[in-house]
């Protein structure tokens, strides 16, 4: 029976980073973003869940997901920000189990949540590992990786939880403000101690 692992953090904190890592050291990975992606993809049952729910608006003119307009209206207001949740929750759920079942010989298998604590996946796990960076790195990374303004990118921020309650509630914290060899020393040593 795996252990499953909840790997979470903020937004821009260095979640990718660990996470791949992991996978290059043959630790199964549950992707939640690639996870939804597949049940919102063109044609699928979680699309038009969404469509009912929002509208043609958020298609593009091939009829697939426009993640940009879909964007725009959940990250402005909080309720639509829940509905959007609550209508594709039940589809991600199902692909996470199923993907689980599937690495139950493994002896650890990572589920790579985002949105760990917002959306409820929490429970699921065994343990949880938090990236973590200072306020100014997480904000300075966002804007440079998504080409935001501060005032976008700080909107993103605040539709999480804040950071510190995550690192509150986590088994271990990942601390990435450093350098990646730096972060990647932590991982190696919280690995170790998983494998025993």
């Amino acid at each position: 029976m795996t252990k499953l692992i909840g790997l979470t953090g903020g937004i821009a904190t260095g979640k990718s980073v660990v996470s791949d890592y992991l996978q290059q050291q043959g630790v199964p990975i549950i992707d939640a973003d690639l996870v939804t992606h597949q049940v919102e993809a063109k044609g699928t049952p979680g699309l038009q869940s969404l469509v009912t729910v929002f509208g043609t608006q958020i298609l593009k003119v091939d009829s697939s997901l426009d993640r940009h307009a879909l964007g725009e209206i959940v990250f402005n207001d909080p309720t639509a920000l829940k509905m959007l949740v609550r209508t594709i929750d039940p589809f991600i759920r199902d692909a996470i189990f199923h993907q689980l079942a599937a690495n139950q010989s493994a002896r650890l298998t990572v589920l790579d949540a985002p949105t760990l604590f917002e959306n409820g996946y929490v429970h699921l796990a065994d343990e949880v590992v938090v990236v973590s960076c200072d306020p100014v790195t997480q904000l300075r990374r966002l804007m440079k990786r998504n080409k935001l303004s501060i005032v976008d990118a700080n909107k993103r921020i605040q539709n999480q939880w804040p950071l510190q309650t995550k690192c509150d509630l986590a088994d271990t914290i990942i601390y990435n403000s450093g350098t990646v060899s730096t972060t990647l020393t932590q991982v190696d040593r919280w690995l170790a101690k998983e494998m025993k």
